[in-house]
């Protein structure tokens, strides 16, 4: 999470500082010394109270190896993530959320599968990947994809202990992998989502390796919207263009998009029916000034949120509250793991929407308290009437 948002907050504004891409709309919108003014320190103190709360954290063992004494429960989870994953769809609009929660079961399961001592049930896990990018594919939309698969290649370092070497030539690879995604994502976009009737596998294989091939010039021909790698990277010139826009246009919110986000985190829609839509769409406009399209959506992220309802100082202190909050989060999951080790493969579906730089806090906070809620009430129900043991 802190990595992500270092490298989205101050290293791609730093290099769009040092060599601008000259976008007409992806620029940065304020001077280097008022956006690094803010951001640094606001990033520095979210990183500090992060980390000192969770530094007691690193020392206990949580023992992965027991996951393979329940690969009966990681089946059952397994099934019930694939059933909502083909029938939640159909659910009414207030369960939907909780129907997507469940739909990721399937890959929480695929974790817990992983450490079993069955070949087959271990096989679960590489399917589970590779049903992550035919879907991806299918849908030209690859986020869940590269989340899911840095979840799982922590499972996998975590049990198979790779050497750093190797740890070092799966970063590079992944990073290489990332920016040829990138480059022909729009260009496959493009086709896609106009109705190609042709395979989509072998659309996006043949742009990968055109991309890998292809001289610079032909490059700019394949990324569709001639956007730039570091473009993609860099969520300062959304966040700059807050603090070009508030206070100068728009007065300070006040707190007003945080109390909307605590609230549509605790109540449901049928509750709360003014809640606040996902998607950035709502808030994008009133912190920057700026038009989206139609169907596009940008998050403002939680430090250009920050700002644009609390100022300087009072968004740098509402960092370091946010840092404390995640925190305190990630201390109670951690007693919880040592109650129940199987909870651990529960993490990367609370965090889900928490490690990602660019979205708004109604969308982080509902996601990380409807998550909580949900798995556990599947623990307890499982513990309760399912008679699960989670004792071995």
């Amino acid at each position: 999470m802190l990595l992500i948002a270092g490298l989205q907050w101050i290293v791609g504004p730093l290099i769009e500082y040092a060599s601008p891409s000259l976008h007409y709309k992806y620029y940065m919108y304020v001077e280097q010394t008022q956006y690094m003014g803010f951001v640094v320190p606001a990033f520095g103190i979210f990183v500090l109270f992060v980390l000192v709360l969770i530094k007691k954290t690193a020392l206990f063992n949580f023992q992965l190896g027991r996951l393979e004494n329940y690969s009966n429960y990681g089946l059952v989870i397994f099934i019930i993530g694939v059933f909502f994953d083909v029938f939640g769809g159909f659910l009414p609009g207030a369960l939907g959320f909780v129907g997507f929660i469940l739909s990721n079961f399937k890959f929480v399961g695929a974790i817990i599968l992983y450490y079993s001592q069955s070949k087959k049930l271990k096989k679960i896990f590489y399917v589970a990947i590779l049903y992550l990018l035919i879907t991806s594919i299918s849908k030209a939309l690859f986020h869940d994809f590269i989340l899911w698969s840095v979840f799982f290649y922590m499972f996998w370092s975590l049990k198979n202990k790779p050497s750093i070497p190797v740890i070092l030539t799966t970063i590079i690879a992944g990073a290489l992998l990332a920016l040829t995604l990138q480059t022909v994502k729009s260009a496959f976009r493009a086709e896609v989502w106009n109705d190609y009737s042709g395979n989509k596998i072998e659309l996006f294989i043949g742009l990968m390796i055109d991309s890998v091939l292809a001289s610079d010039t032909d490059v700019s021909q394949i990324d569709g919207d001639g956007v730039d790698s570091n473009v993609r990277l860099n969520q300062g010139w959304i966040i700059s263009a807050t603090l070009d826009h508030i206070p100068s246009n728009q007065n300070y919110f006040n707190g007003a998009t945080i109390k909307d986000a605590i609230f549509a985190s605790i109540l449901p829609r049928f509750l709360n029916p003014n809640k606040t839509k996902a998607g950035g769409q709502e808030n994008f406009r009133k912190f920057t000034g700026l038009e989206l399209s139609q169907g596009t959506s940008m998050g403002i992220s939680i430090v250009g949120e920050a700002y644009g309802n609390f100022a300087h100082v009072g968004g740098i202190l509402f960092m370091g509250i946010w840092g404390f909050f995640l925190g305190k989060v990630w201390l109670f999951l951690y007693n919880q793991i040592r109650k129940n080790i199987l909870i651990i493969a529960f993490i990367p579906l609370i965090f889900l929407q928490v490690i990602k730089a660019e979205t708004e806090l109604v969308v982080v906070l509902n996601h990380l308290v409807k998550s909580l809620i949900v798995v556990f009430l599947f623990i307890w129900f499982a513990k309760k009437y399912l008679k699960w043991d989670f004792n071995k």
